[in-house]
């Protein structure tokens, strides 16, 4: 039984790198992503073990079968950072001379060792050992981060205020409009788009306010991430004061993930007999699920196993650093995802006997850049041409929203609200990459800060906005407007941080942003 047991390090080793992913990236996958690649590792691992005994039959030491199940997941793992190293260039290394001298690198171990019993027990004993202390290890820091992420929503004054509804008409006036709230992901301003990319985005812009969309003067996120605009969008309310209760330096996203899921605007919306539609990103896991959602879109059916490893961040990562990187060389998914995701939200215009609100996150033209400017799907490159890649999905983008919204406006019996809102501007100087917000330069805030928007506002719903919009306040001025809804406009602050710690807040002074300014931005007041 012992000898079986030192036999299982194979297995060990391949759950290492999922189990790491898992332990450092804490609520940025699901439980079912993180059960599907223990449970592919696991089958992947019985094929090689039941295939290295069926060829060995008996001959050799009774270990050489978990040996050779050792070596192809070494492979499997190692192959694509071994290329790098040797080619220069993992993703499109020399196959007909590497996988040639792999086969015959293994075949000459498994040669020496075949008879070498007493090695081979001693190595499956070690191995077996310090594998299952590391895959120990990981589980017991996925499980503390879990119980470390429901105690912070637990014990979060934040969330606890956002818990309470919005107060305003509990029969809101007539017309009840559809509302359609499209998140384009790094979706820059046309500011922005003109001063790093050198690119005019007012052919795009002059189309929409063809079809009487209202495009503020000024539009602007209030923070750096994704993970903090958006539940800040979908609650109207700022998230700065997670800093004084979760401290600076905390990294775990478990309470502005809840607080997107638990979005009191869509439980205003769905008090007042709404339905909420939820249209998921595609790999985004703060936006995977909505446990609030009346109705959440599926773009796929059915069990494609290439389809499922880009399904998640835990199993794109392990994709990325595997053999499997190798395969499907384009990116058809993703792409499809899009199309689908946008199809999907066209076609329930004129649908359904509710008023609906819809929240769909498109994380383009976001990377990877899936789409060429004339919406063709890009093959797996090397991304260095982050300029010339982000305006050609951009421009694609574009077409595709252009039919969604014209196909929304032409089958809707009563003219809907449409919000385009970017969560944040785009990356061209890696405002989110410094280690202190306090080294973040004025250009490089001003440029991530610069989001696009674009609202499509029937019954002067245009003069709730302004000139200036903030993220923030995008969802509230619908309320306020449409609904009377009791809810206070929040402030327009936008607030640094680094990716690293979302939490460490500094409060950009406006002057700054322009460049003529104080010399550095505010730390938030209570620090």
């Amino acid at each position: 039984m012992i000898s079986r047991v030192t036999r299982a390090y194979p297995w060990l080793i391949a759950f290492i790198p999922t189990l790491n992913y898992a332990a450092n990236n804490p609520d940025q996958y699901g439980m079912g992503n993180l059960a599907f690649l223990l449970a592919v590792t696991t089958a992947g691992c019985a094929v090689l073990y039941a295939a290295a005994s069926l060829a060995l039959r008996g001959r050799g030491a009774p270990a050489l079968a978990a040996f050779i199940t050792f070596l192809g997941v070494g492979w499997f793992f190692g192959y694509r950072r071994i290329a790098g190293i040797l080619t220069g260039d993992p993703a499109h290394p020399p196959h007909l001379l590497l996988v040639p001298a792999v086969l015959v690198l293994s075949v000459a171990l498994v040669w020496w060792v075949r008879r070498r019993e007493r090695l081979l027990d001693g190595l499956g004993r070690f191995l077996t050992l310090m594998t299952a202390l590391l895959v120990g290890y990981a589980a017991v820091r996925i499980g503390r981060d879990w119980l470390q992420g429901e105690a912070m929503v637990a014990g979060s004054r934040v969330a606890r205020e956002l818990a309470a509804p919005i107060d305003g008409p509990a029969k809101p006036p007539e017309p009840l409009r559809d509302i359609y709230l499209i998140v384009v992901d790094e979706y820059a301003n046309s500011d922005v788009l003109r001063e790093r990319f050198g690119y005019d985005n007012r052919p795009f812009e002059d189309s929409l306010r063809g079809l009487g969309f209202y495009i503020p003067p000024v539009v602007r996120s209030n923070y750096l991430h994704t993970v903090l605009s958006l539940p800040s969008m979908l609650n109207a309310a700022h998230l700065d004061g997670l800093e004084l209760e979760l401290g600076a330096y905390a990294r775990h996203p478990r309470v502005p993930n809840y607080l997107l899921h638990q979005a009191r605007v869509a439980r205003y919306l769905k008090d007042r007999g709404y339905e909420y539609v939820f249209f998921p990103s595609d790999w985004f896991h703060s936006t995977s699920a909505s446990p609030r959602a009346d109705s959440v879109f599926h773009a796929f059916h059915g069990f494609d196993f290439m389809r499922a490893m880009s399904e998640g961040e835990l199993e794109r990562t392990v994709r990325g650093i595997t053999v499997l990187s190798y395969f499907d060389r384009t990116h058809r998914y993703e792409a499809e995802h899009v199309r689908r995701t946008l199809e999907g939200i066209a076609g329930l215009a004129g649908t359904g006997g509710r008023p609906r609100f819809v929240f769909a996150h498109i994380l383009k033209p976001h990377e990877p850049y899936v789409f060429k400017q004339d919406c063709e799907v890009q093959s797996r490159q090397r991304e260095d041409d982050y300029p010339g890649l982000y305006i050609g999905q951009l421009q694609c983008v574009n077409r595709l929203l252009l039919a969604t919204v014209r196909r929304i406006q032409a089958e809707s019996s009563v003219p809907p609200v449409i919000l385009l809102q970017g969560d944040h501007g785009s990356k061209a100087l890696h405002a989110f990459a410094y280690h202190r917000p306090e080294e973040v330069p004025p250009q490089a805030a001003r440029e991530r800060f610069g989001a696009f928007g674009a609202y499509y506002l029937p019954g002067d719903g245009a003069e709730a906005f302004g000139d200036t919009v903030t993220v923030v306040n995008v969802l509230g001025n619908v309320l306020r407007h449409y609904f009377g809804a009791h809810l206070p406009r929040s402030g327009d602050e936008q607030y640094i941080s680094p990716a690293k710690f979302p939490y460490n807040f500094r409060k950009v002074d406006a002057r700054w942003l322009t460049g003529n300014g104080p010399a550095r931005a505010k730390a938030v007041a209570g620090r």
